[in-house]
């Protein structure tokens, strides 16, 4: 599978969200992904500070020579040709129809380069997306719970209801969730990227292999997996952005519904909702709200857990 990659990566920072880099170093370890490109946009961490550590999981795959650039690091950036987006372009203009575009964190990046070359989708094979939730409040339910709800008053609307992918730049979401294409897009929301946990056993399973990834992976994933623990109250934290490759691997894994969405900018930036009609010139997105049963979600668990110990 050739793919092109654009991600907010964290994982090495404290208080950053790990699961962009788990995602990449599942694809860095398995040989079943081309790697083509990697871009990285704010999100998680300032960009300047996620893209040299993109650079760091590179060289700890010896996979420097992967083509690499830095993005947007804000949402005002929207629009405005940067390293990044012009690398999207020039591989997706190379390759017509032959790249598969994995997209982890905010859109800037990636709707930057539709705004500059609007058969940027069309020319692309699939689309695979991390961002976005039609249940609100999935992230925090135990803990929004067990708290003065009055701490949440000003920002549940938005980080409650909006995913953080989609809430980061509420305008490059709605370009590309509301883009019309025949190109397929599959997305993965919050209802499907939360039904498995990483748990202490898994992070002991991945310390228990002497190899620069795992090990790497194991130092710096404890602090998020305590973090997680007190905040979500269910014994560990979501590898949201790795369903997007192992949906790649095994799309039979996944329950799907087929829609056409719409995106808030004002009232609740970010937030989706179900479009009632179809769009013109347009196939509708693949929304993966599930897994088909309970093996399937084993079956997920242990190819993060075998990809990650490579």
């Amino acid at each position: 599978m050739r793919v092109l990659i654009d991600t907010d990566p964290g994982l090495g920072l404290r208080f950053a969200d790990v699961d962009d880099a788990l995602a990449l170093f599942l694809m860095l370890n398995n040989n079943q992904f081309e790697i083509e490109g990697i871009t990285t946009v704010f999100g998680n961490t300032p960009v300047n500070k996620g893209y040299p550590l993109l650079k760091k999981y590179l060289k700890l795959a010896n996979k420097t020579d992967i083509p690499n650039k830095m993005g947007a690091s804000r949402k005002e950036e929207l629009g405005i040709l940067n390293d990044a987006s012009k690398l999207l372009i020039e591989k997706v203009k190379e390759n017509p129809k032959e790249l598969t575009l994995l997209t982890l964190g905010p859109f800037t990046n990636v709707a930057t380069a539709l705004i500059h070359y609007p058969e940027f989708f069309d020319d692309l094979k699939k689309i695979v997306i991390m961002g976005g939730t039609l249940s609100p409040i999935t992230l925090f339910n135990p803990f929004y719970k067990r708290i003065d709800r009055r701490f949440f008053d000003k920002i549940k609307t938005q980080q409650l209801v909006a995913e953080f992918n989609s809430l980061k730049d509420p305008r490059a979401t709605k370009k590309v969730l509301e883009a019309s294409t025949f190109t397929p897009r599959i997305q993965m929301g919050l209802e499907v990227c939360c039904r498995t946990v990483i748990r202490d056993e898994h992070i002991k399973q991945i310390e228990s292999v002497n190899k620069p990834i795992p090990q790497f992976i194991s130092k710096h994933v404890k602090f998020w997996l305590k973090i997680w623990k007190v905040l979500s109250g269910r014994g560990g934290f979501f590898p949201f952005d790795t369903c997007v490759p192992i949906y790649l691997l095994e799309p039979e894994l996944f329950k799907t519904v087929s829609l056409f969405l719409n995106v808030d900018e004002k009232k609740i930036p970010g937030k989706l909702s179900i479009s009632k009609g179809k769009r013109e010139n347009s196939s509708p997105i693949t929304y993966c709200t599930n897994f088909v049963d309970k093996k399937a979600k084993e079956r997920f668990m242990d190819i993060l857990i075998s990809n990650l110990t490579k």
